[in-house]
């Protein structure tokens, strides 16, 4: 096999259904682009990749490769010249990639010029609007454009789904049910090939607004961006290999979750004592049998006077996704703020982590959206928290100054599982004691560990699997 074949076959693996297997893909093809040994080979097999996709959405996969190296000019312009399908949040990924502007001078011809009259769309509009293959986001988007415009961008929308479903080579997804292995029940998430065409209608109807209706481009570039597999900074992010004692953490027995303080506390005691360090926020299977499967969820607060109300805790930590998160600094890093400590008297407790996903998230980020990860605040002695993303474990460090970490790994990793249950890897925020310490003197209180135990329990294989939760403080 030539080192060609070998190209084509790993860029082909961004064909995948399933997203954490295109973002392994995708990083994949960025380190053999930064490497002088294998950048030329796999610089023609994504070239060609990119020349022979059919919608945009697809070329997006493959160009946000780029975003994770420096592209050589002479590749960018060959990237340019291979993309058939231009929209504009390619345009968005090569920008971002190499640093300039890539503006088309004209959108003709990225879309299919405005919906007729009297054409009849309603069933495409109802196929689109039942979000069975994309996320509702996308109808709240269109519906609202068209509110502040008064133009027809949801018949935009379906007219160009419906143009893109005549002209495709095929609409067919195969079986997902490959994937779903022994338990013909679990769920996952994949991405088919109608949701392709949704998001490439998607692109194509902003087109369209841009050019004929007066949406200002800026803003389409914005709204375009809801289509990117993953918000980019993200596209660095992954789960790595698990730490040598994370068997100890993940193999517990399911009698041990008879007693859910102990567990909680040996588990925290092993992570703690291990790596030096103070846990603010952990997400972890602990037990994983055929007739048991245990999840536990640690957040760290600052009580100053009375120990927290465990479930007042857990609902405000999952009050604040999609409203609080880590500032981005480009595609650097991620910056923590600080938290204003007014008010927090009523709150009773004092808030240290927050949630690192964004309101922009992409399918590449499932495995982050099922098992979400926090990072610490920043506070007065611990200034401009900075997280550089990474594969596996990713430095925590305070004006340069190391103070902790962030990882994530694989647990049993696979594509489908049952409902409800998280996704199959373990993220761990933690800051080195001197860290933890100033922590605590800046927000006047000792930090408090509050948990949720859910564990899954049947009587025999395949039987029905039963919920139940437990609530804590340590």
């Amino acid at each position: 096999m030539t080192p060609r074949q070998i190209a084509d076959i790993g860029v082909a693996r961004l064909g995948l259904p399933i997203p954490t297997g295109k973002l392994v893909t995708i990083q994949a093809i960025a380190q053999a682009l930064k490497d002088p040994q294998t950048a030329q080979v796999f610089e023609d097999a994504v070239i060609n990749w990119i020349d022979t996709r059919e919608l945009e959405s697809e070329c997006l996969e493959a160009l946000s490769a780029l975003v994770l190296t420096q592209p050589r000019p002479e590749f960018t312009a060959r990237i340019r010249r291979a993309i058939d399908q231009p929209s504009l949040a390619s345009d968005a990924l090569l920008s971002l990639a190499t640093g300039n502007p890539t503006v088309l001078p004209s959108w003709s011809g990225c879309h299919s010029g405005p919906v007729p009259q009297l054409l009849d769309v309603r069933n495409e509009e109802q196929t689109l609007r039942a979000g069975t293959f994309i996320p509702p986001i996308f109808v709240h988007t269109i519906e609202h454009l068209e509110k502040i415009s008064g133009r027809p961008m949801a018949r935009q929308w379906a007219f160009e789904f419906s143009v893109l479903c005549e002209r495709v080579s095929s609409k067919g997804d195969g079986h997902f049910q490959y994937f779903h292995g022994h338990e013909r029940n679990n769920v996952g998430n994949f991405i088919a090939r109608q949701a392709h065409l949704a998001r490439s209608a998607y692109l194509r109807a902003l087109a369209c607004a841009v050019e004929h209706w007066g949406m200002p481009q800026r803003l389409a570039s914005e709204y375009s961006c809801q289509a990117l597999p993953a918000e980019p900074l993200f596209l660095k992010l992954a789960p790595g290999q698990a730490p040598a004692w994370a068997t100890e953490l993940h193999q517990r027995s399911p009698e041990a979750a008879l007693t859910p303080e102990s567990l909680v506390r040996d588990s925290l005691q092993l992570v703690e004592t291990v790596g030096e360090r103070r846990v603010m926020h952990l997400s972890a299977v602990v037990c994983d049998t055929p007739l048991c499967h245990v999840e536990l969820a640690v957040f760290g607060v600052v009580c100053t006077k009375r120990s927290a109300n465990a479930q007042h805790v857990l609902n405000f930590y999952e009050h604040i996704l999609g409203e609080l998160t880590p500032a981005r600094d480009g595609l650097r890093a991620f910056v923590s703020p600080s938290l204003e400590q007014e008010g927090m008297e009523e709150l009773g407790f004092v808030p240290t982590v927050l949630p690192l996903i964004g309101t922009s998230v992409g399918y590449l980020q499932t495995d982050f959206v099922g098992c979400i990860p926090y990072v610490p605040l920043s506070t007065q002695s611990l200034p401009q928290l900075e997280i550089v993303p990474a594969v596996g474990v990713c430095s925590m460090t305070s004006q340069g100054i190391p103070v902790g970490e962030f990882a994530s790994w694989y647990w049993s990793w696979q594509p489908t599982h049952p409902n409800g249950w998280s996704s199959p890897i373990a993220c761990c925020s933690s800051l080195t004691r001197e860290a933890a310490e100033r922590l605590e003197a800046d927000l006047g209180g000792r930090i408090q560990h509050v948990w949720r135990l859910t564990t899954w329990t049947r009587e025999t294989d395949y039987g029905e699997w039963v919920r139940t939760k437990k609530v804590g403080t340590s």
